[in-house]
């Protein structure tokens, strides 16, 4: 498993050496942009309206819109600046209880594991955390951004660590259309809601359950290559020029290189005779 991360925890005093490692990961099945016609590949490229030409990365550079068509603009060193430094430790700021974390602030998932020296402080950790019945919430830098983060022990072995949003990045509940601020619900209806929730409930293990659209597509896959419907992509893709200046003079180039060896050839031939 792929190491995404490499620091310590900061418990009280004590030093605890950890690995972060992702625990999700995308199991989309990716499909590729093809030309109908000849079955190349489509290239992305950065393309500037303004000057109608394709732009290199290194002269890129970043800007916030203030009013239409006016910026403020940034290179690259000087977001780096702003941004705070990099840090190995992650700082512990609270210990909550699990009914004091609201899922909607959590984002992605991770596992928090002991490096390869320090194992004891990290075991020692974890059952602290056990036996308190409380998740460590902190403070993370990972990719020079600093995340909330929240800490909890599992199956006794592992901690998991999950990156959160700050308060400000979640949206207001009064932004939602169409809700009442009383709901009134009928006890026969609800009676017979609750029935069917009872019904329900328990049917089904969560690990278990996979993508439908996943199976479907493979099995399309499956059923064209079966079937021999495959394409083959063209044996040499032509480099996409978008400025026609670049391209006529690319022509130019290559014409003149081909006609060379002809004259090269005659002016032989004249010697030959």
């Amino acid at each position: 498993m792929h190491t995404i991360w490499k620091g310590a925890v900061s418990f009280g005093l004590v030093h605890v050496p950890v690995k972060l490692y992702a625990a999700t990961e995308e199991k989309d099945i990716a499909l590729q942009l093809l030309h109908r016609n000849c079955h190349g590949s489509i290239k992305n490229q950065r393309f500037c309206p303004s000057c109608g030409t394709s732009v290199e990365q290194e002269a890129i550079i970043k800007g916030y819109p203030i009013d239409t068509n006016q910026y403020v603009t940034f290179e690259k060193e000087e977001l780096d600046k702003i941004q705070e430094e990099s840090s190995k430790r992650i700082n512990i700021i609270d210990f909550i209880k699990e009914d004091q974390i609201d899922l909607m602030f959590t984002q992605k998932a991770y596992f928090l594991g002991p490096d390869t020296h320090g194992s004891n402080a990290y075991y020692l950790f974890l059952k602290a955390l056990e036996t308190s019945k409380r998740f460590a919430i902190g403070k993370l830098t990972l990719r020079s951004n600093t995340k909330l983060c929240v800490m909890k022990p599992l199956n006794g072995n592992c901690i998991q660590l999950a990156t959160m949003h700050y308060a400000n990045e979640i949206r207001s509940i009064t932004n939602v259309p169409n809700l009442l601020s009383s709901n009134i619900v009928e006890e026969s209806q609800l009676k017979l809601a609750l029935q069917i929730v009872k019904g329900m409930s328990g049917k089904s293990d969560v690990a278990s359950l996979s993508s439908p659209e996943q199976e479907r597509l493979l099995a399309a896959i499956q059923s064209k290559i079966a079937g021999q419907q495959i394409i083959s992509k063209p044996a040499q893709e032509a480099e996409v020029v978008i400025d026609l200046l670049e391209a006529l003079q690319k022509s130019v180039k290559m014409s003149k290189s081909k006609s060379k060896p002809r004259e090269t050839t005659q002016k032989s031939e004249e010697k030959l005779g």
